[in-house]
């Protein structure tokens, strides 16, 4: 039976809901932080980088122990997630300087901007990638019903 991802079942909903729990409690560290940053006169990307880098720690451990309930190998994991998060830092890193030197954004309301479409490409990559699914070696029958009660977020 194939999963229909146009309504997600309560579990694919429930880690929706744990990563945004997540993503708010990350992105109020980090943005708090850059808007810090910026009120005392740090540049728009220093103060990205170091505030990105303070949300990548709290974005890990909530993400990997609470959204996606991961426990496999903690290295490769966390070598996944430095992987995931350079593609959410390049993202970033062109959003925000698109929007301040392009487009004459402030600073601070370009980051929450980007901050927006970061966190829907961080998303699925963790999701994929870096916390995938456990794949259960007893029964694949047990993996294809937890993908067919709509588990595929």
């Amino acid at each position: 039976m194939t999963p229909d991802l146009r309504r997600p079942g309560p579990a694919a909903l429930a880690r929706l809901f744990r990563f945004v729990v997540v993503g708010l409690v990350n992105n109020a560290v980090g943005y708090g932080l850059f808007v810090v940053q910026s009120l005392a006169g740090v540049g728009h990307t220093e103060a990205m980088t170091v505030s990105y880098v303070v949300g990548m720690a709290v974005s890990f451990w909530g993400n990997r122990a609470w959204t996606f309930g991961h426990d496999g190998p903690l290295w490769p994991t966390v070598l996944r997630f430095l992987g995931a998060n350079a593609v959410g830092y390049g993202v970033n890193y062109v959003l925000l300087n698109a929007l301040v030197e392009g487009w004459g954004w402030p600073q601070i309301p370009a980051q929450l901007a980007a901050t927006a479409v970061v966190a829907a490409c961080t998303f699925t990559l963790m999701r994929l990638w870096v916390f995938p699914p456990a794949v259960r070696a007893s029964s694949g029958a047990e993996a294809a019903e937890e993908a067919a009660r709509g588990s595929s977020l």
